[in-house]
């Protein structure tokens, strides 16, 4: 159970430094949303690989092949995250059935934010089987 909770801690971790440096380039700084939302990929990632590898999994795995390991996880739980954006924003300009909800999120934030709300949550769920049932294994 603490296993559990230390995941769903660092997890957390990961969400905050994700979402504040896409906050920070898109939102704040207007940088291209794809952009921003790989380099807070890049900054949640260091941050998880780091933290699970200490404290949450006390991994003594020969670093290396780990390291391509998390990284494998990563491109592919970040490929899926980038489809899930895309046909967010996609569906939030396009279709009309959704004007009113898009008109209500605009009022708090970009629409595309809220797309890489929706899109980092599919990634966490994608990642945390893979890491923990490949990456970090005993």
């Amino acid at each position: 159970m603490l296993h559990f909770v230390k995941y769903n801690l660092i997890g957390i971790m990961n969400t905050l430094i994700t979402l504040a440096v896409v906050w920070v380039l898109h939102q704040l700084l207007d940088w291209n949303l794809e952009l921003s939302n790989f380099l807070g990929f890049v900054a949640g990632g260091c941050n998880s690989y780091i933290m699970n590898r200490i404290w949450n999994f006390k991994s003594n795995n020969e670093k290396k092949g780990e390291v391509l390991r998390f990284l494998v996880v990563f491109l592919c739980a970040y490929g899926l995250n980038l489809l899930v954006l895309e046909g967010c924003v996609h569906a939030l300009e396009n279709f009309g059935w959704l004007a009113g909800f898009n008109a209500f999120v605009a009022q708090f934030m970009k629409p595309s934010y809220f797309a890489n709300i929706v899109a980092n949550v599919v990634y966490v769920l994608a990642s945390f089987t893979l890491y923990k049932k490949w990456v970090f294994k005993k």
